[in-house]
């Protein structure tokens, strides 16, 4: 039997998709989510095949999570993993800032994260098995770049966050381990030139960036790895220390 992954925000072709096919790969059942994507998402799960679905859901919102959670369980009698990839990313300067841009994102990356974690938690501590929880942070909160305050605001407390969840949930079943990625360049939009992609490339230690599969192999070593929890990994190829 296949362990079921919910994977947030997975709803474009974007690093969701990748770690979706990714796991599909190595032999688990998906759940894609997202919100605002919904009939891509569902192409997306079709052309995924028979071990993917997709599930729509405001991450923000207790009620429509809870929905959520009780609708995988209901199709699949479990949920084994869970990847919070559901985040808002928004470039505004410092003067142009106002308090409902940095609300918007405090509540899809940082409420999103915890409501996901704790519902699907919940379902957790009823299993047996328990399960595993990857948050997701970002590589730059400790060095962050310009316009982006709200952003590192709502992404600083992941790391935080994933610690407690990984005690409290682990005290109510000692099967259930939350870990955090601090993920870099590992994907490129589409649209970003040729030329900052080269300047991202030459400032990076190893030079070694865009490229998923590290963070999908790192997302499979957290959900099987029994021993890891409360802990976050940089996957940046070295960029923080440049």
């Amino acid at each position: 039997m296949r362990k079921v992954v919910l994977i947030t925000g997975s709803s474009r072709r974007r690093v969701g998709f990748h770690l979706a096919r990714f796991l599909i790969d190595n032999g688990y059942q998906v759940v894609l989510h997202g919100k605002e994507n919904v009939e891509l998402g569902q192409q997306l799960a079709a052309e995924l095949g028979e071990y993917a679905c997709f599930e729509a859901a405001d991450v923000t919102s207790d009620h429509q999570v809870s929905d959520l959670v009780d609708r995988v369980v209901n199709r699949f009698g479990h949920i084994d993993g869970l990847v919070t990839l559901a985040s808002v990313w928004n470039p505004t300067p410092l003067l142009e800032l106002n308090g409902e841009q940095v609300q918007r994102q405090l509540m899809v990356n940082g409420l999103g994260t915890i409501l996901c974690a704790q519902k699907v938690g919940m379902q957790m501590v009823n299993q047996e098995a328990g399960g595993a929880i990857v948050t997701v942070g970002d590589w730059a909160v400790d060095r962050p770049y310009p316009e982006f305050i709200g952003y590192f605001l709502s992404k600083g407390g992941i790391e935080s966050a994933t610690k407690a969840l990984a005690v409290e949930l682990a005290a109510l079943n000692n099967n259930i381990r939350v870990n955090c990625i601090h993920p870099g360049n590992i994907l490129f939009p589409e649209d970003l030139p040729e030329k900052h992609r080269q300047e991202i490339e030459s400032v990076t230690p190893t030079h070694h960036v865009n490229d998923p599969d590290a963070f999908c192999q790192t997302v499979v070593f957290f959900l099987e790895n029994s021993m890891a929890t409360g802990t976050s990994i940089k996957l940046d190829s070295g960029r923080s220390l440049a």
